[in-house]
C-alpha cells in the first residue's frame, strides 16, 4: 500500500486501467473461480471514490491477479493445447483454410503451410474474400462457385491444378466441408493436399512398366534378330567351306572363297556393332581424340566403297574444305561414315550418292546423299533406333544407325535425316570442331 500513497487519483485510476486490460489480455477473466469474478465486476471506480477505496481495490485487483498465476493449471493447460494445435495445423502436409459464410466468404483461418504455398501470408489473407486476395487471377469466379455449391450441398470435392509461388506446376485435392458454428450462418472448412509428387510417382511407375516392357520387346527383338544374322553368315561360311574343300575347280574355290570372306566380314561387324552397343550403353566406350583433316576422311570413304556400288549408282565426293581439321576420334568417325555410306548403297539402285561436309559456325555438318527409295518421313525419329529397319527383308542387324546416334551424341553431336518415299534421302550429322569435354 505504501507504493501507491504518492500517487493522484488520476494516476491510480490510470494504473487500474492497464491491470485491466492485461486481464483481458491474459483472458483470466474466463478461468477465475466463480468466487473471484463477482468480486471483479462489481469492483467499480468513479471520481467519488475515496483514496483508501482507490488503494484498496488497486491492492484488490493486484492480489486477484497473484492469485490466479498461482492457481490457474486451467490456464496454462488452455495455452499448451492451443499453441499444440496452432504448431499442429500449421505443420500438417495439408493447406486449410476457413471462412465465414455469411461474412461474403471471407477467411478468419490460413495455416502456414497455405501461406507458404500461395505465397499469401495470414495477416494479408485472414479478413478478407478471394476477389480481394486474388483480384487478377481467372480462377476466382470458380473458387465462388465451389464456395456456392458447398453452401448447398454440405460437402465438395475436386482435383485442380494451380501454379504455386515459385511458379511450378502442382496439382491438389480439395474438400471443403460446411461446419455450423451455432450463430445464424455457419463456416466453411477447406482442406487441400499435394497430389503432385504422388502422380509423378504413379507417371514413373507407369513409365518403368512401358519401359519394362520395351526392354522386354526389345530383348526379344534382340535375340530374334541376331540369332538370324549370325545365323545367316554363319550358314554360309560353314557350307562353303564344305564345299571349297570338295571342290576341284579353281574358279569355283576362288567364288567359294571370296563368299566365305564376305560373310566372314559380315559376321564380324555384326560383333563389332553388338560390342560397341554394349559399350555405349554402359558408357566404357572411350574416344581417341586428335586433329582429323575431313578431307581425308571424304577420301577413305569413297576409297573403300567405290567398289561395292551398282554399274548405275555414282559415288561423289562433293567439293569442299580441304583445309578444315576438327578435333575427334579418326576411328569412329570413319565408323559413321561407314554405317551412313553402306545404307546408301544398300537402299539406292540407280543414281548419285554423295558425300561432303560444311562449316556451321562452331561445328561441322556432313551429309551423306542418295538417290534411294527413301523413308517415310514419319518414321525419321524411329529408325535411329535399335533393330527399326526400313526394308525388314533386306540384310543387316538395325544397330548400324542407333549405333551412330549414340557415337555422335558422346562427341557432342547430333544426326537426323530428311527424306520422302521414293524421293532419296540426306542423313546429316554434325560435330563439333573443337572437341568437348566427355563424361562417361
Amino acid at each position: 500500500m505504501e507504493q501507491y500513497k504518492s500517487k493522484s487519483k488520476k494516476e491510480l485510476l490510470e494504473i487500474i486501467a492497464q491491470l485491466e486490460k492485461q486481464i483481458d489480455v491474459l483472458s483470466l477473466r474466463s478461468v477465475l473461480t466463480d468466487s473471484t469474478k463477482p468480486a471483479l465486476e462489481n469492483g467499480k471506480v468513479n471520481d467519488d471514490s475515496s483514496l483508501n477505496d482507490i488503494l484498496t481495490l488497486a491492492n484488490k485487483k493486484l492480489s486477484e491477479e497473484i492469485a490466479s498465476d498461482d492457481k490457474s493449471p486451467e490456464l496454462y493447460e488452455v495455452k499448451r493445447l492451443n499453441t499444440f494445435l496452432n504448431v499442429l495445423l500449421d505443420n500438417a502436409p495439408i493447406f486449410l483454410f476457413i471462412k465465414d459464410a455469411g461474412n461474403d466468404f471471407r477467411y478468419i483461418y490460413w495455416n502456414k503451410m497455405f501461406a507458404d504455398y500461395s505465397g499469401i501470408s495470414a495477416e494479408e489473407a485472414i479478413g478478407h474474400n478471394d476477389f480481394e486476395i486474388f483480384p487478377n487471377s481467372n480462377d476466382v469466379e470458380r473458387f465462388y462457385d465451389d464456395d456456392l455449391k458447398t453452401l448447398e450441398q454440405g460437402r465438395l470435392e475436386y482435383i485442380e491444378e494451380y501454379t504455386a509461388a515459385n511458379g511450378e506446376e502442382r496439382m491438389t485435392k480439395t474438400i471443403k466441408i460446411l461446419v455450423p458454428s451455432g450463430n445464424d450462418h455457419p463456416f466453411i472448412v477447406g482442406i487441400s493436399w499435394d497430389l503432385s509428387d504422388i502422380m509423378k510417382i504413379k507417371k514413373e511407375l507407369v513409365e518403368a512398366r512401358v519401359k519394362a516392357e520395351e526392354s522386354d520387346r526389345l530383348k526379344t527383338a534382340f535375340l530374334s534378330n541376331m540369332t538370324h544374322e549370325i545365323r545367316t553368315p554363319l550358314n554360309a561360311i560353314v557350307g562353303f567351306s564344305r564345299l571349297i574343300v570338295d571342290s576341284q575347280v579353281q574358279t569355283e574355290k576362288a567364288l567359294y572363297a571370296d563368299i566365305i570372306e564376305k560373310n566372314s566380314n559380315m559376321l564380324l561387324n555384326l560383333f563389332n556393332d553388338i560390342l560397341d552397343l554394349s559399350a555405349l550403353e554402359t558408357g566404357s566406350l572411350e574416344l581417341a581424340i586428335r586433329m582429323i583433316r575431313l578431307k581425308d576422311v571424304c577420301d577413305q570413304l569413297y576409297v573403300k566403297h567405290k567398289d561395292n556400288t551398282s554399274p548405275s549408282v555414282k559415288l561423289v565426293v562433293d567439293r569442299v574444305d580441304s583445309n578444315l581439321c576438327i578435333e575427334g576420334d579418326w576411328k569412329r568417325i570413319m565408323q559413321i561414315g561407314d554405317h551412313l555410306v553402306a545404307n546408301a548403297i544398300k537402299f539406292t539402285n540407280e543414281g548419285e550418292i554423295h558425300v561432303g561436309f560444311v562449316k556451321k559456325r562452331d561445328m561441322v555438318q556432313f551429309y551423306v546423299k542418295d538417290t534411294g527409295i527413301g523413308i517415310n518421313p514419319r518414321r525419321s525419329n524411329s529408325i535411329f533406333q535399335r533393330f527399326d529397319k526400313v526394308d525388314k527383308f533386306v540384310q543387316g542387324s538395325g544397330l548400324g544407325l542407333p549405333i551412330c546416334r549414340m557415337l555422335i551424341e558422346k562427341m557432342g553431336g547430333e544426326i537426323w535425316v530428311n527424306s520422302k518415299l521414293g524421293k532419296g534421302a540426306t542423313f546429316f550429322f554434325s560435330l563439333p570442331i573443337k572437341a568437348p569435354l566427355l563424361i562417361p
